[in-house]
């Protein structure tokens, strides 16, 4: 008898739970935990761009090493090294216009995505909103506990 009574007395003292309390706290977890690694993720990459640009670096200035001693010495003309520039000009304006597209296509990505979230979001709030006049007309035709 006693037992019943403190679970009794204990589950009284506990704030009732709701649905979306519920819901909203495990998803609030959810997002956090996204969140608390956006700052690793950015390091990360920041952390790989730093390292291609030293391998960038290292390679051409062992470039220029091997051009001092090897093309100059072979007598390879400024004429060829020029037209050797022109064919890598076309490849370097693809790439920037590829990398353009594709930063491109993740802003429109992200908008897309933003106007999708927005109509999700006025469409929940209509229908929360008529859920809640259907439960006030619907509470009103119930009666009340005596």
């Amino acid at each position: 008898m006693y037992k019943a009574e403190s679970q009794e007395k204990t589950s009284e003292n506990k704030p009732s739970l709701s649905v979306c309390d519920v819901m909203r706290d495990n998803a609030n977890e959810v997002i956090m935990k996204v969140e608390s690694l956006l700052p690793t993720f950015i390091e990360s990459f920041t952390d790989l761009q730093t390292e291609y640009l030293r391998i960038a670096r290292d390679f051409f200035g062992t470039c220029y090493i091997v051009e001092n001693e090897l093309l100059d010495k072979m007598g390879v003309d400024q004429k060829a090294i020029e037209g050797f520039d022109k064919y890598l000009r076309v490849f370097t304006r693809a790439s920037i216009s590829e990398i353009e597209m594709a930063s491109n296509l993740q802003k429109m990505f992200v908008d897309n995505t933003m106007s999708a979230m927005k109509c999700y979001d006025d469409y929940v709030k209509l229908m929360l909103s008529s859920y809640a006049k259907m439960l006030e007309y619907t509470s009103a035709l119930i009666p009340k506990k005596t």
